[in-house]
């Protein structure tokens, strides 16, 4: 099989991905993915893909070969089309709304058929170059050794933590760590630029943070992390969990599906507040394209109480970020962030 007609996708300092044609071989095109500095996610995107084709789960391009040594790696290529930010910056409201639940279902699909597949992935996963730790036990060993940095934001706006923060964050991490019946495999970087939509249906691109984790992380997309209208986002939280509950009895059960959303609202809101220094309070920095932190802290602090509301649990963490809301909030006035495809009716 030889190679021809290089065409550079993507040159980044994790990788470069090239799209070639293929003379003699069983496709018309594949795609090369060389993983620079970071072997853990060049590896653990490798072990995503290769999974997910042993599974016969068309949720992304299907993996073909590989080599260590080389650290490259060879998929599918699934043609040119656009991606769901694409469409989202675009000037037709239709078609962002139909691309998110087409995401939402898509998603729902890969949680649900890979409930419980532990042992499969480990198997792949295993097969490389090891990563020092579970991907779900690196999230909630984060969420735990990084409590400091929390609480620094608390002192430089003088909020004050609340009783049973700390033991909040504990129980939030434990079910990170031990998701129960919502452990599936998950993309991990649900980004709208992940999402490409080609003549076949939606597939997800970049498996870099896949792993075995708590099925709602990339549910996190439309529920808390981008900023979408609240009636759509209903409308894709409902897709995805009508989606998963052919599998899953437990998202079937209001209770323990309120309780599951709202455990990995707060981490994620945690996790934000961790990442972002408080340097941000003199001066704002941008955090994605026409996308300010400031704005995406607010905009967390706002989801992750909404998403409290029918939850049962973490009043500490709960009231904290209240108290840390309430007092960003009489600092900052934002502007909140709307897609371009949704402007016209946001008028």
């Amino acid at each position: 099989m030889l190679l021809s007609g290089p065409e550079l996708l993507k040159a980044e300092t994790r990788s470069v991905v090239v799209r070639a044609q293929v003379r003699g071989g069983p496709v018309p095109s594949v795609v090369l993915k060389h993983f620079r500095d970071d072997l853990v996610c060049g590896l653990d995107d490798w072990a995503g893909a290769e999974f997910l084709t042993h599974r016969g789960l068309e949720t992304g391009p299907r993996f073909l070969a590989g080599n260590v040594d080389a650290r490259l790696f060879v998929m599918e290529d699934l043609g040119r089309g656009p991606t769901l930010e694409a469409l989202l910056r675009g000037g037709d409201a239709r078609a962002a709304n139909a691309g998110l639940m087409a995401t939402a279902r898509l998603t729902g699909q890969l949680h649900a058929r890979t409930l419980g597949s532990q042992s499969d992935y480990e198997l792949v996963r295993l097969a490389l170059p090891p990563r020092h730790e579970r991907i779900r036990v690196e999230n909630a060993r984060f969420l735990l050794d990084h409590e400091g940095r929390l609480l620094r934001w608390l002192n430089a706006v003088d909020a004050q933590a609340a009783p049973g923060l700390s033991e909040d964050l504990e129980a939030v991490a434990r079910a990170l760590a031990d998701p129960g019946p919502f452990f599936s495999f998950t993309h991990g970087d649900m980004a709208p630029s992940n999402v490409l939509f080609t003549p076949n249906g939606p597939r997800l691109l970049d498996f870099e943070y896949a792993g075995m984790r708590h099925a709602m992380y990339d549910a996190l997309m439309w529920l808390v992390s981008v900023p979408f209208p609240e009636e759509l986002v209903a409308r894709a939280d409902i897709t995805y969990r009508i989606t998963l509950s052919a599998d899953c009895e437990a998202a079937q059960v209001d209770s323990l599906w309120a309780r599951a959303r709202a455990t990995v609202a707060l981490a994620r809101t945690v996790n934000l507040f961790q990442w972002l220094n408080p340097q941000v309070l003199e001066e704002d920095r941008e955090w994605a394209p026409g996308f300010s932190a400031r704005t995406a802290l607010l905009h967390h602090l706002a989801r992750c109480r909404a998403l409290l509301a029918p939850a049962d649990g973490f009043p500490g963490l709960a009231h904290t970020l209240e108290a840390l809301e309430t007092r960003l909030r009489e600092r900052w006035t934002v502007t909140p962030f709307v897609w371009p495809a949704f402007r016209q009716e946001d008028r």
